[in-house]
Order: structure tokens, then sequence, then C-alpha cells
């Protein structure tokens, strides 16, 4: 009977020991179920985090293409501006000839310098 009582409390303490380890595993098992929580929580954050750069960046990229195409546009744009200033150039000169050839011959009509070209009219 005392090594009855012995196995029985030797049982009785063993089942005790295991009970505290099963309730310090469970605490544990809890607090590494709460870290994993956290975890996923910090996961999916970063995870948005990283789509909207990822957007970002693919916007900026467009918004880079379209300013490089506007650049090469007005590049192309600036190299005209020498040929047209030429022709601007040009063109005001033709026209400043053009304007004295208009008051020379303006002032020659009214007053007729070349008298062989007079003819008579009947009448005078």
């Amino acid at each position: 009977l005392a090594r009855q009582r012995k196995e029985y409390d030797n049982a009785i303490n063993e089942r005790d020991i295991l009970g505290t380890q099963l309730i310090r595993r469970n605490d544990e098992l809890a607090l590494l179920y709460e870290k994993i929580k956290i975890q996923r929580s910090t996961l999916k954050k970063g995870e948005m985090q990283y789509r909207d750069r990822c957007e970002e960046i693919r916007m900026l990229k467009l918004k880079i293409n379209d300013l490089k195409r506007e650049l090469h546009m007005m590049k192309s744009k600036a190299a005209n501006i020498d040929v047209l200033r030429n022709e601007v150039h040009h063109l005001q000169r033709e026209l400043l000839q053009e304007r004295t050839k208009v008051k020379a011959l303006s002032e020659e009509l009214e007053n007729p310098m070349n008298v062989h070209r007079w003819r008579k009219l009947e009448g005078s």
C-alpha cells in the first residue's frame, strides 16, 4: 500500500509538473500566435505600401515619358525657330524693298518726270 501511495504521489506530482508545463506551453503558443498576427498585419501593410509605391513609380515613369516627348517636340520647334527667324528677316527686308518701290512709284505718279511718255489728249 505504501508503494502504491508512493507511485500515486509520483503520478500526481508528474501530472502537476506536466500540467504546469502544458500551461506554460499554451502561454508560449498564445504569444507566438499573437506575434504571427502582428507580423501578418505588418506584412499586409508593407504589401499595400509596396503596391502603392509600384503604382506611383508607374505613374512617374509615364509622366517622365510624356515630359521626354514634350522636350523632344520643343527641341524640334526650337530648331525651327532659327529657320523661321531667317525667313522673317528675309520677308521684312523684302517688305521694306516693296514699300520703297511703292513710295517711289507714288512720288513719280504725283510728279511725272518722263516727258517723252506724255501724249497730248484730244480736246486740249
